[in-house]
């Protein structure tokens, strides 16, 4: 198999070769910092779209858990109104009727428990199925009603406990613990992760990160077991990506504190597409610089190949058209007389054959008018040869001048000519005819030291569609012969033939 010539579409000379070389090199290095800086500017404006959704949905999350926080506040507002309570702050025996107002309210809004407390956290009155409240100062200061978001371990969820004192002093202080509404925490790509004031995740979707801490271990540390921070890591590939878990998934933290900063709502963002395109960096600038090389040089080539083609198409065009004029020459010599560029004996002879099949087929009249210049011999015995291809020239600049565009006027041989009269009938040829010799003989040929008048004798003959072209020029030849005989300097015409009858037997 033979192997194709990939030397031709390269650079012949050293020079050119090296510096084609060294472009190809310069854009090489060029379209791979290029296309590196390109991945970068993508990863980032991925990132930045990654931490805006992150930070809706943390702001969604938030005004969601606030809603159940101002619900909570607006259950303490009406419990710390009641007049129950108000009889009991003043005299401690009417427990009852603010025992039945808490087990009411513990019911109707599906409350973890209500509990009024003294500044040392004792407990004066709770409703029935209240459980012991959590330690005192995690909740309140006795000074200003306050939320906190607990997790309770023993019911593996987070709580809204809300504090609010019921006395000036501050040393009785009216404590609720409100659910949850379920919230859904995870959406497209991001899950939501909450921490409580200590930094305890107290809300997940995935119930395996409970109870853990998030990149650290909690501020205040409790009394049942905590399973640890979860192990995260920065990657190295991304200083804003960590690494989540055992299996390194990485992931975007994005976080926002509540307004009371009793609670922080966390998004986990999925970023593997991101982190993969920042793994995969190199390989991509590879093949985007490997595929802009290929595709320059490919265009190098196409243009070379398209140049190269043009010019050979340039090239056979030029050597078409100079074909075409040596052919256009080539005709014109075999069909065109040299000494008067009139048309040659074959040239006439294919035109009557045309104008003869016209006359067949269509009916349509043409004659012919044999010619003969006068006393030539005389002119050339007397002026010499040169003189006679003068007059030779003079009689057809003459002749072409005097005819129409459509007669045809042929050099047959030596002094004769032919004029051929296309759509023309006997009588008309007759009067062109006689014009033609009355014109020659008024326009004399003048040279610088003679003058010579010349004149010719025709002979006309009217075409039938009997003639075949043998036919016909012998009837015009005996036209001519006949105003020879009758003196030159004339036009005489050949009678018709006549049809031949046949005889009966």
């Amino acid at each position: 198999m033979k192997l194709p010539n990939i030397s031709r579409w390269l650079p012949q000379d050293h020079y050119s070769f090296v510096a084609t070389s060294l472009l190809l090199v310069a854009l090489a290095l060029s379209s791979w910092f290029i296309s590196r800086h390109w991945i970068d500017l993508h990863i980032q404006s991925q990132l930045q779209v990654l931490k805006l959704q992150s930070t809706q949905a943390t702001a969604a999350a938030i005004e969601h858990l606030q809603l159940d926080s101002q619900h909570a506040r607006e259950i303490a507002q009406t419990l710390s109104s009641l007049s129950s309570l108000r009889l009991f702050l003043k005299n401690a025996r009417h427990g009852p009727p603010l025992q039945a107002d808490l087990d009411q309210f513990g019911k109707a809004f599906n409350l973890g428990g209500i509990w009024l407390l003294d500044r040392q956290g004792k407990i004066l009155a709770q409703s029935t199925d209240s459980q012991p409240p959590p330690a005192f100062d995690r909740y309140t200061d006795g000074k200003r009603p306050l939320s906190r978001l607990i997790f309770d371990p023993e019911q593996q969820q987070a709580r809204i406990y809300h504090a609010t004192p019921v006395t000036e002093s501050g040393s009785v202080t009216l404590l609720l613990c409100a659910n949850l509404h379920p919230i859904n925490l995870r959406s497209y790509r991001i899950e939501l992760l909450v921490t409580d004031s200590n930094g305890i995740i107290s809300l997940a979707d995935n119930p395996d990160w409970l109870r853990h801490s998030l990149g650290q271990p909690p501020v205040v540390p409790s009394a049942s077991a905590q399973p640890g921070p979860l192990p995260t890591r920065i990657s190295p590939l991304q200083p804003e990506v960590l690494l989540l878990g055992p299996q390194h998934q990485p992931v975007l933290l994005v976080s926002h504190a509540s307004n009371s900063g009793d609670y922080q709502v966390h998004a986990l963002a999925d970023a593997e597409p991101i982190y993969r395109q920042a793994r995969e960096k190199d390989t991509l600038a590879a093949v985007i610089t490997l595929a802009s090389t290929g595709s320059l040089w490919g265009g190098v080539l196409t243009i070379l190949t398209l140049k190269r083609r043009r010019r050979h198409h340039l090239a056979m065009a030029r050597a078409n058209d100079e074909l075409l004029c040596l052919n256009r020459q080539l005709k014109q010599l075999a069909t065109t007389d040299a000494l008067t560029q009139c048309p040659n004996r074959r040239a006439a002879e294919t035109r009557v054959k045309y104008e003869q099949a016209k006359l067949q087929r269509y009916h349509h009249p043409f004659c012919i008018v044999m010619l003969d210049i006068d006393f030539f011999k005389r002119i050339n015995d007397q002026h010499g040869h040169d003189i006679g291809d003068q007059v030779l020239r003079h009689f057809a600049l003459i002749g072409r001048q005097t005819i129409r565009d459509t007669d045809v006027l042929a050099r047959i041989g030596g002094e004769e000519f032919l004029l051929i009269l296309p759509e023309t009938a006997f009588e008309q040829a007759i009067q062109l005819a006689q014009r033609l010799l009355d014109t020659l003989a008024a326009t004399p040929l003048y040279l610088t030291d003679r003058t010579i008048c010349f004149t010719f004798s025709g002979g006309l003959a009217e075409a039938t569609t009997e003639d075949n072209i043998s036919q016909l020029l012998i009837r015009a030849d005996q036209a001519l012969y006949q105003a020879k005989e009758q003196g030159r300097c004339q036009i005489c015409s050949a009678s018709l033939p006549r049809p031949q009858s046949v005889a009966a037997g």
